[in-house]
């Protein structure tokens, strides 16, 4: 699995907060770990791993935007549930790195997505599948904590 991060707009410091290995560590044991059940998943580099950030230009000057992606995960067993579970602590994971790492009065778009080698219901209940998993866009500020709500009982 993969995990990668599009930097639009902003400064170096997100770009390189997102590049980091604080943030490829956690990320990798909260939700590839943790909510996907992968084992020992730290320790195999060539199977999981956090790639240097992307860096876009925003269409609006002062406008940031992140999107981090998780691509190359397998259904194999797992539930919908879990991959619910692994975005919104992906999206929680994100949304609070970039809000420490931005300055007073800066503001940024955060949208994180899952892209799954089968079909999960794209939300609980909804009847509706996709092997894309999007979270909503959210606006984090700076030294915000952000705290997802849990989508699937």
């Amino acid at each position: 699995m993969k995990i990668k991060a599009a930097c639009i707009g902003t400064p170096e410091r997100v770009q390189a907060v997102l590049s980091g290995t604080q943030f490829a560590s956690q990320v990798l044991s909260r939700v590839v770990e943790d909510n996907l059940g992968v084992n020992d998943v730290l320790k195999r580099p060539a199977e999981y791993y956090v790639q240097k950030a992307d860096i876009c230009t925003a269409p609006n000057e002062g406008m940031m935007g992140v999107e981090v992606r998780l691509s190359g995960a397998s259904r194999n067993g797992r539930t919908a549930k879990q991959f619910h579970t692994a975005l919104n602590s992906l999206l929680e994971i994100v949304a609070n790195t970039v809000a420490a790492t931005l300055d007073p009065g800066e503001q940024c778009q955060v949208f994180c997505a899952i892209m799954v080698d089968g079909e999960v219901e794209t939300r609980p209940g909804s009847g509706q599948y996709s092997n894309v998993l999007e979270s909503d866009a959210i606006w984090v500020k700076w030294n915000l904590p952000f705290q997802t709500k849990p989508t699937h009982a």
